[in-house]
């Protein structure tokens, strides 16, 4: 097996997949073993919780005459309920597993009373807590760290142990204080939504209420985000989306309301289609913080693995197994989930084989999939990165064009076409000058120019128009560029390869780090034993930080130039 030897669990990891922070510090020293079966999967990832322990634990202020008494810090060194919750998952997940090496230690039970105590204390009246990195009395963020607490409230209290009832007792006062602002309190974007309704259902298994179940169908009156490509609105493939298939996962058990699986279902078969060779989840058409962030599938394991269970699918199965072999140390995260439902640990059905070969349009989304075996693409509309390539390990991440058109003449087409075998992507423009007023009119200078010179009469008009042609055969794509209208116009193509390759057939570029000019014939990226040629070169000039164009983003990147009109094919794979 794949297996990645050290697990960095990192805050921002731990706030994707629960919304509990823990502190960066926290680092995984064991490998990752060889597993057989999903019982050897959770005795390995208790033996990695079991690394954590002691490292949350000396994190946790024990001076009692401190306002944090009982708190965690996170990397930034200010204490956070989010990262005070995370001790007592971290805990809950080892003390009360009998292959755990601090199964029942009382040492444990005394750090999760503390941490309990200053989740009471860091609670505001309304039963909110704090983001303090941005939100403050957030009903969403308290469903981040509620969910996952009442399932370690559920691990707990299957568990005989001293202290118990203190310690359920502070948990159930903090919980039931949090459900009063759940069925009152606002949310900020669609995903949170489904994480309050969540909280909401995990709060109702423990504490019945019908004011909770209210509040879930007041939601859910609005309907599911949901478009017919099966993506969520958010279109956060490697954060939310995944986040909200466990959210509807989660309530349709717990109130027992199988409609809400079925756009989890349409989720999942279209993610089929965005899986990358390398195991990666394509997530450039993102529109949060994940988009082209370099992630994996462990955040869909959870609903992936009960989808598989519930409809028999083995193609789900495949990428659950797909997700073990690969991430198997990132499934952390969700190991309380794992142990508190004995519904997880049901054996998969016949796996069946993941698509490998398609052309997927999914018009909604604004983009298009191209996979043959071990290369795929995916050209994308509203976007300034419109096409993105990956050969194995190797990955063009990004291929962008500018031009100096009056400082806006950054390409991003509004659709991707597809006319037969090819996808047109097209980019229109104009501007110009502006002409005096008309006698007896005035300019408002209570307004921003840009806004009162909409009333002038333009002159001078020039125009750009650009057509990008894109077909494959065989694993290679042909791009053909075509830009026109205003004459002598320069521009500049971007390809930006992933950090960590090595190019040849290039130049370095005298003006910037980590850019290269591609003067003629063909280059190529290559990573480990996996290689991306492209060509044929072109530089007309060595201008490539266009005005009005993007940053130069990270890595290395290779530029094409040239001038108005300008026609240039680009093969690539």
């Amino acid at each position: 097996m794949n297996r990645r030897n050290f697990l960095h669990y990192t805050g921002a990891a731990s706030l994707i997949s629960t919304g509990i922070i823990s502190p960066v510090t926290l680092l995984a020293t064991k490998p990752f073993p060889e597993f057989e079966g999903f019982e050897g999967l959770l005795k390995n990832l208790i033996s990695l919780n079991d690394g954590l322990v002691p490292k949350i634990m000396d994190l946790q202020e024990s001076d009692p005459n401190s306002k944090y008494f009982g708190g965690v810090c996170d990397s930034w060194k200010i204490y956070t309920p989010g990262s005070t919750g995370g001790l007592i998952k971290i805990l809950a997940c080892s003390f009360t597993q009998e292959n755990s090496e601090y199964f029942l230690d009382e040492k444990l039970v005394d750090s999760m009373i503390l941490a309990a105590k200053q989740l009471l204390e860091v609670q505001h009246s309304d039963g909110t807590i704090d983001l303090l990195s941005t939100n403050f009395h957030s009903t969403p963020d308290t469903g981040f760290v509620v969910e996952p607490l009442c399932a370690c409230y559920k691990l707990l209290n299957q568990t005989q142990f001293d202290g118990k009832h203190e310690l359920l007792g502070l948990l159930e006062k903090f919980l039931k204080k949090a459900g009063e602002a759940f069925i009152v309190g606002g949310i900020h974007t669609p995903n949170h939504r489904w994480v309050v309704s969540m909280a909401l259902s995990r709060l109702n298994e423990l504490f019945p209420n019908k004011k909770y179940v209210k509040r879930i169908d007041e939601w859910l009156r609005e309907g599911i985000d949901i478009d017919a490509d099966g993506q969520y609105e958010e279109q956060s493939t490697y954060i939310y989306t995944p986040l909200t298939n466990r959210c509807l996962v989660t309530m349709s058990k717990l109130l027992k309301r199988s409609e809400l699986l079925e756009p989890v279902r349409k989720n999942l078969d279209m993610t089929l289609y965005y899986i990358h060779p390398n195991g990666e989840v394509a997530t450039e058409a993102s529109g949060r913080q994940d988009q082209f962030r370099v992630g994996f599938m462990e955040h869909y394991y959870v609903p992936l693995r009960y989808m598989a269970l519930k409809d028999k699918n083995g193609q789900f199965a495949n990428l659950v197994n797909q997700i073990e072999k690969t991430v198997p140390e990132k499934l952390l995260s969700y190991l309380v989930y794992l142990l508190e439902d004995p519904v997880y640990k049901s054996e998969l059905p016949k796996t069946k084989t993941l698509p490998d070969n398609y052309i997927k349009e999914f018009p909604h989304s604004n983009l298009a999939r191209i996979r043959h075996g071990n290369v795929d693409a995916t050209i994308l509309a509203k976007n300034p990165t419109f096409f993105t390539l990956t050969k194995g390990k190797a990955v063009l991440a990004s291929l962008r064009m500018a031009s100096a058109f009056f400082g806006r003449g950054q390409f991003k087409t509004e659709k991707v076409e597809r006319v037969g075998d090819s996808f047109i992507l097209k980019w229109n423009f104009t501007w110009g000058y502006f002409q005096p007023l008309l006698e007896g009119e005035k300019p408002n200078y209570e307004l921003p120019f840009d806004i009162d010179r909409r009333r002038r009469e333009k002159s001078e008009v020039q125009h750009a128009n650009a057509q990008i042609i894109i077909s494959e055969k065989d694993g290679v794509f042909e791009l053909d560029f075509e830009v026109s209208g205003t004459e002598n116009v320069p521009l500049a193509i971007e390809m930006a390869f992933r950090n960590g390759g090595s190019l040849t057939g290039v130049e370095k570029s005298s003006h910037e780090n980590g850019a290269f000019l591609f003067k003629e014939g063909k280059g190529k990226y290559r990573f480990e034993d996996d290689e991306i040629e492209f060509g044929i070169g072109h530089v007309e000039h060595e201008w490539i930080r266009i005005r009005g164009g993007l940053e130069k983003p990270d890595g290395d990147c290779v530029y094409l130039t040239g001038f108005t009109p300008f026609k240039k094919k680009i093969t690539i794979g």
